[in-house]
């Protein structure tokens, strides 16, 4: 394990904070004999600078004050997925693993019962919202710790969108329709908007999901039975596809989850959705259009503003041994608590934004104290988990894995596909996965 001095420590999250947290720590220490074995602990890499740093020392102080041998490390996206699903396959890996999306539906059967210490901390910190509940309990089962929100929102150059004669602030356009007619201004003077529609986990499954169920349209009801093929779902298909013709750059159809930040901070476009870390990159490299970028919330639609969240859990996996599942217990307070939070969540600039209430009006979080993040506040209170409007499952966390809802729509903006015959295809792999 990597040793902390507390001047380290101090350096790099305040002498105040490092003060507060060195005196909560004695919450969270329960003062073992060092373990034979080592705790494993896998979690999500973060963008900004200095935030896996700080991340990282908090936990290895955490440790350090608990006399655990931590073998700690951070993943990133798709890592963090191919790796509970090698573990759960194997039955090895890491003790503590972090996840995006619902896995714990997906491989609830090799994840820990964590029922006790989540709704212990729920208790203490004002409660869960409710998404965190439906992303984490599985049968009645908490099987994992949610973590934190990815929070996304519109990136907008306010400066191109004003020069295409379209409001800002209150003005700016609050549904698709009216980002259409703007975004095809916008294309015409070259500098067009950019929704990932390739396999971006991230934003790709971030916007497919929100026009999806921004328009009225779903993979199930309910009830969870699959309903796809329905005129909601044929509306938002063929607004993305005019979307994509009139107002979109045509290479959206092969963008990653990095594609959209490249695009957007070489000028290359004047809209998109991500994290904060478009903005944070441009103030970090000075570009010379920062001052003229910030976030608006996702538009609405027929049925209403839908968005989809990017959730995180973090879970214990069922090979871990006693003494590793108390350890993984005991971290999991302490991830939650002040001590955590205050010093790592403002400079994550929102990414990680906790799912725990007494969080959200928090002076220190960031969408209090930085206006050109306010529109990232709220959002657990509002988004939909996947699987919505039915409870997430299994097959939800599936049907995003494969990247079916995407496709659907990527196939009829590549003009390989008619409406009719995407939906059908995508219907009928939904159905397959979730068994009807």
């Amino acid at each position: 394990m990597s040793q902390l001095s507390r001047r380290d420590f101090l350096k790099l999250t305040g002498t105040a904070g490092a003060a507060a947290t060195a005196a909560g720590l004695l919450r969270f220490n329960i003062r073992t004999a060092r373990a034979q074995t080592p705790l494993t602990v896998q979690m999500r890499t973060l963008f900004t600078t200095g935030s896996n740093e700080v991340l990282t020392s908090l936990v290895n102080y955490w440790a350090e004050q608990n006399n655990v041998d931590l073998d700690f490390s951070l993943l990133n996206h798709p890592q963090m997925a191919d790796t509970l699903a090698t573990a759960a396959a194997t039955g090895a890996g890491p003790d503590v693993l972090e996840t995006v999306h619902i896995k714990p539906h997906q491989f609830a059967e090799v994840l820990v019962d964590v029922s006790d210490v989540c709704e212990e901390i729920g208790e203490e910190y004002g409660g869960w919202y409710d998404v965190a509940r439906d992303i984490a309990v599985v049968d009645g089962v908490w099987r994992a710790m949610p973590h934190y929100l990815a929070a996304h929102a519109l990136v907008v150059r306010e400066d191109l969108f004003q020069e295409a004669g379209f409001g800002i602030g209150e003005d700016f356009p609050s549904t698709w329709e009216e980002l259409l007619v703007a975004g095809t201004a916008l294309k015409a003077m070259g500098k067009p908007l950019g929704f990932a529609l390739g396999h971006a986990g991230g934003d790709g499954n971030n916007f497919a999901y929100s026009v999806l169920w921004s328009f009225g349209g779903s993979v199930t009801d309910e009830e969870g039975v699959v309903n796809l093929n329905t005129p909601e779902t044929r509306q938002a298909v063929e607004f993305v596809q005019q979307l994509y013709n009139d107002a979109m750059d045509p290479s959206v159809l092969s963008w990653d989850d990095g594609s959209n930040n490249l695009a957007f901070a070489s000028g290359e476009i004047s809209c998109t959705n991500n994290a904060s870390s478009i903005l944070f990159a441009a103030r970090r490299d000075q570009l010379e259009f920062t001052d003229a970028i910030n976030h608006y919330a996702y538009p609405a639609g027929p049925a209403g503003l839908v968005q989809f969240l990017e959730l995180n859990t973090i879970q214990i996996l069922n090979f871990a041994g006693e003494e590793q599942i108390e350890l993984a217990k005991n971290l999991f307070r302490y991830l939650n608590s002040p001590d955590v939070w205050l010093p790592l969540a403002p400079g994550t600039m929102a990414f990680t934004h906790p799912l725990l209430t007494m969080y959200e009006d928090h002076p220190a979080m960031p969408w209090n104290t930085d206006p050109k993040l306010a529109a990232f506040k709220g959002l657990p209170a509002t988004g939909k988990a996947l699987g919505y409007p039915a409870a997430p499952s299994a097959a939800a966390s599936e049907v995003a894995a494969q990247f079916l809802i995407i496709d659907m729509f990527a196939q009829v903006c590549a003009g390989v596909m008619s409406v009719e015959e995407s939906i059908q295809m995508t219907e009928q792999a939904c159905r397959e996965i979730y068994g009807q």
